[in-house]
């Protein structure tokens, strides 16, 4: 007698999770990884171009900060939309289409007119770059080697965050030769990686199996894994979703844990987005040379991808929250001493552990934390909001930054406003976070909705 189509199921995502990381697994997660890189490029881009944008269109302080907005503006759209479009329609095509979409609005923005154009580019833009975010992750959560998962999401968002201090390098060799326009006309590489994605990823076998395709997910399995798992996980008994739904998320058994992972993001990206925006402009007001400003720039991030590395291994270890609280507050206080200094060195030592602590550890654990915390017909969906709530940080930050800067304050100022939020989101992470750690996202579910499991249930390292 054959299998029924849910022990088939069970059986299929018992070879995902205990699968060994075979040469399949790397080609797809190093092609995923890849498009996760360019869209952290082309988001950082606001920082390096802004100074020859202000020259360039004669722009205020004020004005400036809606440049840096709006791109969020579009980001917001795009992660809000995109989760529940891609639990409906599938991660594949979603993913490759959201990359097309931000390189090509790069190639608009490289001739661009006028100022008003170029803030529409940019915000068009930003609905494929927030859509990418939405979609990648969870395609990573879901076909990767449950023990793998943890420290796998993070050097994704490590990949993310490197492409700000690339942006910073490449600012530096690009922009005083062939201006600003330049850097948007880089920023149309991406369009090739979405055309290889089309052709070569498969589709989430998760996604596949929620819609009923056993068939169609064990030809992937069967190509993609090397080994089965000794025992099958427990039955998952999930409400027969077809589409992402928001009301999962705002749901009694999630609500706590949903109203915290928001706020995190909002503070998280307002810490990101603010000060990769913000942070070139401030040093050379500071006495800094705008070169200086992006070498400066660029030391400082590139320690966020060093915490970002280095929580993979952390989150495995000691959890999802210790690691949110203490690397948000630690990051907070390092904020309120870096404001008190203009010294070269202890600008980018405290700059550095700053983010290395913020960006690094607490940021790239928040995006592991918010790809596993949700059921599968509602992955993307969860995360498209984090990731729209993120954007909300970097819509506000910067303006605010903007207008504070208008008012001729202190500088001290600037680096007290990320100090506050980042204290608060490590308040919030240590009172109303989930721990995730040695679980795979289907005991993750079961636990959160009450959902019986076996005992026999095969614990995974995630």
């Amino acid at each position: 007698m054959p299998p029924s189509p849910t022990a088939s199921s069970r059986a299929l995502l018992a070879r995902l999770d205990e699968s060994a990381f075979t040469a399949r697994h790397l080609k797809i997660y190093v092609t995923v990884l890849l498009g996760h890189f360019l869209c952290g490029f082309v988001i950082n881009l606001t920082g390096v171009v802004l100074p020859g944008v202000i020259k360039t269109f004669h722009l205020t302080s004020e004005s400036a900060g809606v440049f840096s907005s709006v791109l969020f503006a579009g980001m917001l759209v795009g992660a809000a939309v995109a989760g529940t479009v891609s639990d409906r329609f599938g991660r594949k095509v979603p993913l490759a289409v959201t990359i097309m979409v931000y390189a090509v609005f790069s190639l608009a923005a490289v001739f661009a007119p006028s100022f008003g154009a170029l803030v529409t580019f940019r915000a068009l833009q930003g609905i494929g770059l927030g859509a990418e975010i939405a979609v990648a992750l969870p395609y990573i959560a879901e076909f990767v080697p449950s023990r793998h998962r943890g420290p796998l999401v993070t050097a994704a968002t490590a990949a993310w965050l490197i492409g700000l201090p690339t942006a910073a390098a490449v600012g530096t060799a690009v922009v005083p030769v062939w201006g600003w326009r330049a850097m948007f006309a880089i920023a149309t590489v991406p369009v090739l990686v979405g055309a290889v994605m089309l052709a070569t990823l498969p589709e989430s076998v998760r996604y596949l199996l929620r819609r009923g395709r056993v068939a169609a997910g064990t030809a992937i399995v069967d190509t993609l894994c090397r080994g089965t798992g000794t025992s099958a996980p427990a039955e998952h008994h999930e409400a027969p979703e077809t589409r992402g739904s928001v009301r999962t998320l705002v749901g009694r058994r999630y609500l706590r844990y949903t109203v915290a992972l928001w706020f995190m993001e909002v503070c998280a990206g307002a810490f990101l987005y603010g000060l990769s925006s913000w942070l070139p402009s401030v040093l050379e007001k500071q006495g800094v040379g705008l070169l200086k400003s992006f070498g400066y720039t660029a030391i400082i991030t590139t320690a966020g991808v060093v915490g970002a590395i280095l929580a993979g291994q952390l989150i495995n270890r000691i959890g999802r929250r210790v690691v949110l609280g203490a690397g948000f507050v630690l990051s907070g206080l390092l904020c309120l001493v870096w404001g008190t200094t203009t010294a070269a060195g202890a600008v980018i030592l405290l700059g550095s552990l700053a983010t290395f602590f913020g960006s690094g550890l607490a940021g790239s654990t928040l995006f592991a934390y918010a790809s596993e915390l949700y059921p599968t017909a509602s992955r993307a969906t969860g995360l498209g909001w984090a990731a729209a709530w993120q954007k909300v940080g970097g819509l506000v930050m910067p303006a605010l930054v903007g207008f504070v800067l208008a008012m001729h304050t202190t500088q001290f100022v600037f680096f007290l406003l990320f100090g506050v939020i980042s204290v608060l989101a490590g308040l919030a992470a240590l009172v109303a976070t989930f721990e995730t750690r040695g679980r795979t996202v289907e005991q993750i579910t079961q636990e959160i909705t009450g959902t019986p499991v076996a005992a026999t249930r095969a614990m995974a390292r995630s």
